[in-house]
């Protein structure tokens, strides 16, 4: 009985995290698009994107860390921030997207931080295959670099402390 109530409640809240996951992703991605149809402005360029095949390739001296993945320097990548109606908007994208909706983003690797402010946002990486979710905590920085705190959601546990540099 103890068991299949254990069983139960687990099925039940996965969705709601993987939701909370998705909504937070999508609420990063739409204030970002939402900038960039309004009167914003840009410091620190517009990202570089090539594409090849079906694999958008981030490209500029960006770099990361992330503690979940110990060891791994994420490289070439852009950042880019906006302010909109007083909150500063970042984007941090370094290494390479599959666009096939891959889980494992067919192994490649990628490094995504959005913050929106100083303690709103997301990271996902991508690291052999390997992905880690986490919703921001916090996050310390200026124009050039800064270090964040993400609490994993989804399937992926812990916290994380992490850094970049643009």
């Amino acid at each position: 009985m103890i068991r299949s109530f254990a069983l139960r409640m687990k099925a039940t809240r996965t969705p709601r995290v993987r939701g909370s996951v998705v909504l937070g992703v999508a609420a990063t991605a739409a204030t970002l698009a939402v900038a960039s149809g309004t009167h914003s402005v840009l410091a620190g360029g517009t990202p570089c994107i090539r594409m090849t095949g079906n694999v958008a390739h981030y490209c500029g001296p960006a770099s990361a860390r992330l503690s979940v993945f110990s060891g791994v320097v994420f490289r070439h990548g852009s950042c880019t921030r906006k302010k909109v109606d007083g909150v500063q908007l970042l984007q941090v994208r370094i290494g390479s997207r599959s666009l096939d909706g891959s889980r494992t983003n067919a192994g490649l690797t990628l490094f995504s931080l959005g913050m929106s402010g100083s303690r709103s946002g997301g990271v996902v990486a991508y690291y052999r295959s390997k992905r880690w979710l986490g919703r921001g905590v916090s996050f310390k920085g200026g124009l050039h670099g800064g270090t964040f705190v993400a609490q994993g959601v989804a399937r992926s546990g812990g916290r994380a402390t992490g850094s970049f540099r643009c």
